[in-house]
């Protein structure tokens, strides 16, 4: 937390009291998320992937198999923001954990200049309504584009998302920084649906 950073210092105070701070945190998230600049070194989607899902695998109550994905195979750097990384997969696999027997799949692939990540699962209409604006914004701030299925089919968006080559890359966390702590984004966009750090 940034000590200039009154809001979450009030949701602070209000969790030290014992008040319950996650829809609260989750708006704040997703409000930071879009806002957030492109950062001076890239992600290698890859790795953040795999550390995401694995997180989600460990932690969501599901059946087996209810997560795919689907790796490049190599190092895929892209200058996006992590927290607006997680928070749009997160928002995302929100809605299809919402709907009974869905799976969710993610598949990366990586051209000479480009990634190209889809993501299946959910129906258009049910998925959180930040959902689409996170995705927008997350190919928007690296120079992307994206396109969106919609209504009441099965959900699905592409991502064309520049590669940021020369950039310097930032080290993908840890998958325990996502399982144990209580204000993870795991925890804050997906609290009804995970294991808690204490579980």
């Amino acid at each position: 937390m940034l000590p200039d950073d009154p809001a979450r210092a009030a949701l602070a105070e209000n969790a030290a009291r014992g008040l319950p701070v996650v829809p609260q945190l989750r708006l704040l998230c997703i409000a930071e998320a879009l806002s957030a600049p492109a950062p001076p070194n890239a992600l290698d989607l890859n790795a953040e992937l795999e550390t995401l899902c694995a997180a989600l695998r460990e932690s969501v109550r599901r059946r087996i198999g209810w997560l795919y994905f689907a790796p490049a195979g190599q190092c895929v750097p892209v200058a996006v923001p992590r927290r607006l990384l997680q928070a749009a997969i997160l928002c995302w696999t929100r809605g299809v954990l919402s709907l009974p027997g869905q799976q969710a799949a993610l598949h990366l692939d990586a051209t000479p200049h480009a990634a190209i990540l889809v993501l299946r699962g959910g129906i258009g209409h049910r998925l959180p309504a930040d959902t689409r604006a996170l995705l927008l914004r997350l190919a928007a701030v690296c120079g992307g584009a994206v396109v969106q299925s919609g209504g009441n089919s099965s959900f699905t968006a592409a991502l064309r998302l520049p590669l940021a080559g020369t950039a310097s890359l930032r080290e993908a966390p840890a998958e325990a920084e996502l399982l144990y702590d209580r204000y993870s984004p795991l925890q804050i966009f997906l609290q009804e649906y995970c294991a808690g750090p204490n579980e």
